[in-house]
């Protein structure tokens, strides 16, 4: 292969490493604008009169259920909420509690049980209904 083969590939292979970096970085982009158009700011809702309802307690650890998922534990302080988790199979238990508490993606969630993202969509949002029916529908945080 000459000198000129070589170059001509490797500006080539540069230039594809590139479109690469710069679609993923518009990926990010347009997924921040996504979750911040979904944000709700404290202060719109404190101005709309729905303020006073939030509030905030200090978790009491020693009534807390607690829940072991990749090596860390998660205390659930709601005895109500632990005990609809703990209803759960075990897989959809690891799904909600790794979205929800841990905060991985569906992505980072497949990889770690070794299924597809939409398999753990699906996972999630049949635990996500059977919790509501295991808690009434009416759950407020308390």
């Amino acid at each position: 292969m000459g000198d000129s083969e070589e170059t001509h590939i490797q500006h080539v292979f540069d230039s594809f490493c590139k479109k690469v970096i710069r679609n993923e970085a518009l990926n990010i982009q347009k997924k921040y604008a996504r979750f911040r158009q979904r944000q709700v700011s404290m202060e719109l809702l404190e101005q709309k009169g729905l303020g006073t309802e939030f509030n905030y307690s200090e978790p009491n650890f020693n009534s807390s259920d607690s829940f072991i998922v990749l090596g860390i534990e998660i205390l659930i302080s709601n005895e109500e909420l632990a005990n609809a988790i703990a209803k759960l199979p075990i897989q959809r238990q690891k799904i909600i509690l790794m979205s929800f508490f841990i905060g991985l993606n569906d992505r980072e969630i497949g990889e770690i049980i070794g299924k597809s993202i939409g398999s753990v969509w699906y996972q999630r949002q049949t635990a996500l209904k059977d919790l509501e029916k295991y808690l009434g529908g009416n759950y407020e945080e308390k």
